[in-house]
């Protein structure tokens, strides 16, 4: 059986339809490209036993083709004179009978979210059309964004509100940032530097206790699970940074707001409270990698001689989402190599490497072992693991220096192979 979507098609149509790239987006309808770079959509038109024969739904004469599952429609995109142009560009939309049900105007771009909003671009202005593109909203936002089924967060002259799908007001036009995940129907909402939950079935505005929330964020290659952005990390005392201008995504968050940091749904209620000098989301969403101290930032030279950001003075564990601590926060350093499996490290530096295509805290120079869940499994007493991506598979593989010394294994449950040891290479996580 053929699990993936792409490039189903049996050889003869290819063939009779020119087909370089086929993708089956819903029941016996496939979009294509040919070797014109066009792309258009084949529908089964006979069938004669086991065999059957494909013809056109959308004829290949456009630039881009798309399915709409929250429409059920096929989104095609034209450009004039086969040049983009966003000002220029077509966009039609056809249902699952290949009937042209809607197309744009000259100067109008469209787009459509996962509750079947279409949202109408017009001079850079943004309304919102229904699922039968009646107009809604006449353009005039400069954003418009679904918070849920009803309601929209909107941007005007510089300030943030919310309406709901009529275009009637929901919440004065007087806030600065408008988280868009909401909770039961609940939202984040921040004016001047104060946060607020807005209830939108009684019209409240409830303060909340933080000097500054961000959206989930992580160190973690992989992280964080699209779960975790149901979340955000939460500061109480925050200290002023040297660098109000700092950008929130660029690997500094815990240098640059220190504080008491914690974790919060997006109502706002408190998921792990702020005890910490930081918190950060994992692949696994169930848990969270804390720390206590007093960050302290210093100036390192890695072993290669290279100047770095370093931090110290702070002990490292993982909570759940519980706030159960399930690794004790004792180490100086702790990465995740898997949903449960973690290296802690004793000694060493903790450093921000941003060589090219890095751009992650580190450490060096530190003593590893590693835990399974709330079990460690191999003594504190290693200089390296074995890990692809920063991902392990089925055994853990570890070593003392010197590099090509002999290493030791480990399964998942603690137990060390000794004889008839199973080799790294042929145990790298799937897919890599």
């Amino acid at each position: 059986m053929n699990e993936t979507p792409y490039n189903q098609l049996p050889e003869n149509i290819k063939l009779s339809f020119r087909v370089v790239y086929s993708e089956l987006v819903a029941d016996e309808i496939t979009v294509f490209k040919n070797k014109s770079e066009k792309w258009g959509v084949l529908t089964i038109v006979k069938r004669f036993g086991l065999f059957w024969s494909h013809g056109y739904l959308v004829r290949p004469i456009y630039n881009s083709i798309g399915f709409i599952k929250s429409l059920n429609l096929i989104e095609a995109v034209k450009y004039e004179n086969d040049t983009w142009n966003r000002d220029e560009n077509s966009y039609l939309y056809y249902d699952l009978n290949g009937k042209l049900v809607w197309q744009s105007k000259l100067g109008e771009r469209t787009s459509i979210d996962d509750f079947g909003n279409v949202f109408l671009n017009r001079k850079e202005q943004i309304g919102l059309l229904d699922s039968n593109f009646t107009q809604l909203i006449t353009p005039k936002y400069d954003q418009l964004q679904a918070l849920n089924a009803f309601c929209l967060k909107a941007l005007k002259d510089g300030k943030y509100g919310i309406v709901n799908r009529n275009d009637i007001q929901v919440l004065d036009f007087d806030f600065t940032e408008i988280f868009t995940a909401a909770e039961n129907n609940q939202v984040i909402v921040k004016k001047d530097k104060t946060y607020f939950v807005f209830d939108p079935e009684n019209s409240s505005l409830a303060e909340l206790p933080f000097s500054k929330l961000l959206n989930a964020s992580s160190n973690t290659y992989g992280a964080p699970s699209p779960e975790s952005y149901n979340y955000f990390k939460s500061i109480t005392d925050l200290e002023e940074d040297e660098d109000p201008y700092y950008d929130e995504y660029d690997g500094y968050e815990m240098i640059h707001c220190k504080g008491k940091w914690g974790i919060i749904d997006r109502a706002g209620k408190v998921i792990i409270p702020n005890d910490y000098c930081y918190v950060d989301f994992l692949r696994n969403p169930m848990y969270f990698k804390v720390g206590i101290g007093e960050i302290e930032v210093f100036d390192y030279e890695d072993t290669e001689k290279q100047s770095r950001t370093a931090i110290r003075n702070v002990k490292w564990g993982i909570a759940d989402i519980h706030n159960t601590i399930v690794v004790p926060i004792e180490y100086d350093w702790i990465d995740e190599v898997e949903s449960t499996i973690w290296v802690v490290y004793k000694g060493g530096t903790v450093f921000y490497n941003d060589d090219y295509q890095e751009n992650y805290w580190t450490i060096e120079k530190g003593k590893l072992g590693v835990y399974n869940l709330n079990t460690l499994i191999t003594p504190i007493e290693y200089d390296s693991i074995v890990k692809n991506w920063f991902r392990i598979k089925d055994y853990i593989f570890v070593q003392k220096e010197p590099a090509n010394s002999e290493y030791d294994v480990y399964t998942f449950e603690g137990k060390k192979i000794e004889s008839n040891k199973p080799n790294p290479r042929n145990h790298m996580p799937n897919g890599w």
